[in-house]
């Protein structure tokens, strides 16, 4: 009787500890597909769909586009008069990820001629990484959002693959 209640704890803390893996890696960093399901392009209404997406340090917006376009990371200063003629990195490889390593704006436009005079451009508003509690981390940096990310720009409590590595261990353990 003595072994059993043991072999039970073990299988609590083991399932504790996974449960906590899950959590740490859901509230980590987020890949967030620019334009949310319906992508990147010039029927995209950009700036309502970044308006409903909070990004942070270390999440990624990734943006997915055809030959027609591409992206260029610029100056706030040529962003608002669409100029990409001093870019600070050119992308046109159809799938582009663009870590987000510090807090701050960042400016993204279509480099091709009048796309972005047609709203092709993306300002990002990175605040501060997610602490393990999901708060905003840190006194006085960069303000919330009032928006919190929903379940279509950040993953929620439950990361696929995660949950299934754990469903497959848990499986192996109660065997």
């Amino acid at each position: 009787m003595e072994g059993l209640r043991a072999e039970w704890a073990v299988k609590a803390i083991v399932i504790i500890m996974i449960g906590s893996l899950i959590l740490f890696c859901c509230v980590s960093a987020a890949n967030l597909t620019v334009g949310g399901a319906s992508g990147r392009d010039l029927k995209t209404d950009l700036q309502t769909w970044t308006s409903h997406t909070t990004f942070h340090v270390g999440d990624s917006p990734v943006f997915n586009y055809t030959p027609a376009h591409d992206v260029v990371e610029v100056k706030e200063e040529d962003y608002e008069a669409c100029d990409i003629q001093h870019p600070i990195k050119t992308h046109n490889d159809g799938e582009t990820l663009v870590p987000l390593n510090q807090q701050g704006r960042r400016f993204f436009v279509c480099g091709r001629q009048g796309h972005c005079s047609m709203g092709l451009k993306l300002e990002v508003l990175v605040l501060p990484k997610l602490s393990r509690d999901g708060g905003g981390g840190g006194g006085g940096g960069t303000p919330k959002s009032p928006l919190t990310s929903s379940s279509s720009t950040r993953p929620g409590l439950l990361c696929p693959k995660a949950v299934l590595g754990a469903a497959a261990f848990l499986i192996m353990i109660i065997s």
